[in-house]
């Protein structure tokens, strides 16, 4: 009975068109795209999941259905590598498992399939922050709290929870994830551009922007707390507050 239900859900997303290749007035597939669209159509990617992302899929629609992945942001190939490898360490509340046992080339293969068909979504552009436009935070207990939440929960996979860059996917990204605990390079970093990018990403790299996950509060949060990192003595002093709470 499953396998009629998932051979009916494929059915429909190809009578949709939801994730077909591209429509022959494109260009053709690359050799690697095309090897990427079978590796594709043969993992649970089609099967289970994003066959009806477009049919099922309601406008407007935040969460709680498979991502379209023709609108999806466009990413680097290594966010792609690290996303198969470990999907939550990427994306903490993704539904995805992980698909680690594929072959580099594989997952090459499959990440160029998926870049084809977001291609046409613009790539992220950092825009500059003037400083009156990032929300105010203490630099209080609190505000620490609340920031070091966030990190952990959307930062660590990439960053690590030292904040060095040796998260749990960190050593998959190239360039690898910022050192924050740099103190001398982050002396010379003003809040506008940390801020701008969380906020946008960063191009060129596997650092995505956060402006349609955290608001804007979150993100000065977040700037807040990394810049911790760099003033060990600081750091320490919020964290003795946590082993005393």
């Amino acid at each position: 009975m499953k396998r009629v239900f998932f051979l009916f859900i494929a059915a429909l997303g190809l009578a949709s068109g939801c994730l077909a290749p591209p429509a022959p007035r494109d260009a053709p597939l690359t050799r690697l795209e095309e090897q990427g669209w079978r590796i594709f159509s043969r993992e649970p990617c089609f099967s289970a999941c994003h066959a009806t992302s477009v049919a099922a899929t309601p406008p407007g629609s935040l969460s709680g259905f498979v991502p379209d992945l023709r609108t999806t942001p466009r990413h680097t190939q290594d966010w792609y590598l690290a996303y198969f490898v470990n999907p939550r360490a990427v994306l903490p509340y993704s539904p995805m498992p992980s698909f680690g046992y594929l072959s580099r080339e594989e997952m090459k293969a499959l990440a160029a399939f998926l870049q084809r068909l977001n291609r046409d979504v613009p790539a992220p552009k950092a825009r500059p922050v003037a400083p009156e436009e990032i929300p105010r935070t203490a630099r209080d207990f609190v505000s620490y709290r609340a920031g070091r939440n966030i990190f952990n929960t959307y930062c660590t996979g990439c960053h690590g929870e030292s904040g060095s860059g040796g998260g749990e996917v960190g050593h998959l990204l190239s360039p690898e994830p910022r050192d924050f605990t740099d103190s001398v390079w982050m002396s010379k970093q003003t809040e506008s551009y940390l801020f701008s990018v969380i906020t946008d990403g960063k191009a060129n790299t596997a650092m995505p922007g956060f402006k349609d996950i955290l608001r804007p509060q979150e993100r000065a949060l977040v700037l807040n707390y990394i810049q911790y990192f760099a003033d060990p003595v600081a750091k320490e002093r919020m964290e003795l507050a946590f082993a005393i709470e």
